[in-house]
């Protein structure tokens, strides 16, 4: 659905996809493999499918402007592939506007091969399994994140969200990833951009995507904050209001949900 879950790594800092393989001990550019994960090898030389603004599509490939994504999906075996991929579909949590799909609907493991082969990638058929997860779940840890400030400030249009589209901007850092920056922060290695539908008016999210700090348990993590774009009143209004939710969230838990009881 978006850019694969890979960070940006000195080496593969155009790749636009967020979550990446640990860097080898010897610095070798086996780091900047594009699609997988701590768990997975990390010699790949392969990066993100997904186009982004201002690329070229081939002549051949007609992509759905919603997505970046070829509009007739392409399940065939690549020339050369090594191994088969699997053709199945994981249907997302994540509503869209399209009649005929009312969810979105994750690329296969030989989509996003094929994908990455049409950008000039040469992504490995044993991490293509390892990549689908990890980009599914950073798209469904992303929506938790855009639902919770929906359910939070815009109750009434919560049930009715809809994600129209997205795009993924990694050379155009957001005022708060430069801000953060100028004061000693880490950069974020990605950003997207998600425009939402709610109660039918078009509103966008910005998405920063950084680095965590890896545990045992954890060799790749990673930190995405999303929130509205402040360019209008409401945005602007929306990202200072809700802090301050938060704080009244946590500081009166145990009094959200009752119900006073009757008078005797």
């Amino acid at each position: 659905m978006v850019s694969c879950p890979v960070k940006h790594t000195p080496a593969a800092a155009s790749s636009g996809c967020p979550v990446a393989p640990p860097t080898p001990a010897d610095g070798s550019s086996a780091a900047a493999s594009g699609c997988g994960s701590g768990e997975a090898a990390a010699g790949a030389t392969s990066r993100c499918p997904v186009q982004r603004r201002g690329e070229a599509a081939g002549s051949a490939d007609v992509l759905n402007p919603a997505n970046a994504m070829p509009a007739t999906p392409n399940q065939q075996p690549a020339p050369g592939q090594r191994a088969p991929l699997s053709t199945h579909r994981i249907t997302s949590t994540i509503p869209s506007t399209t009649s005929s799909e009312p969810l979105w609907v994750y690329p296969s493991e030989q989509m996003f091969f094929n994908a990455m082969r049409r950008k000039g990638y040469e992504p490995r058929e044993e991490e293509m399994g390892t990549v689908i997860a990890i980009h599914n779940s950073v798209n469904e840890r992303t929506w938790e994140q855009v639902v919770e400030w929906e359910r939070t400030l815009h109750p009434e249009c919560a049930e009715g969200l809809r994600l129209v589209r997205f795009v993924g901007k990694p050379d155009e850092p957001t005022p708060k990833a430069q801000l953060r920056s100028l004061v000693g922060y880490a950069k974020p290695f990605d950003r997207h951009d998600w425009v939402l539908s709610r109660c039918g008016k078009e509103v966008t999210y910005l998405i920063d995507f950084y680095n965590g700090r890896p545990t045992p348990a954890k060799p790749v993590a990673m930190h995405i904050d999303a929130r509205p774009a402040a360019d209008d009143v409401q945005g602007a209004w929306d990202r200072v209001r809700m802090p301050f939710m938060r704080m009244w969230r946590a500081a009166m838990p145990e009094q959200q949900g009752q119900v006073e009881p009757a008078a005797k």
